[in-house]
């Protein structure tokens, strides 16, 4: 299995909570099995990084209101 270091250069589709695919050009090969596990084990850096996003445009609506 591949570790990914830099999960952002990867693309997500999203299927089902669950059904989550991560893929990138060598990973179009592989069994479903290794795609699952890939997908599971990267669900949570996902989320993370939905959260992390969303949080950060929140502050920048409040930083923006602010200065007005």
């Amino acid at each position: 299995m591949k570790v990914v270091n830099n999960y952002k250069d990867y693309n997500y589709f999203y299927k089902s909570l669950k059904g989550l695919i991560l893929y990138k050009s060598n990973f179009t090969t592989l069994p479903n099995i290794l795609k699952g596990i890939i997908a599971i084990c990267s669900l949570n850096i996902v989320l993370e990084d939905k959260t992390m996003s969303r949080v950060r445009k929140e502050i920048k609506v409040i930083k923006k209101n602010l200065t007005f």
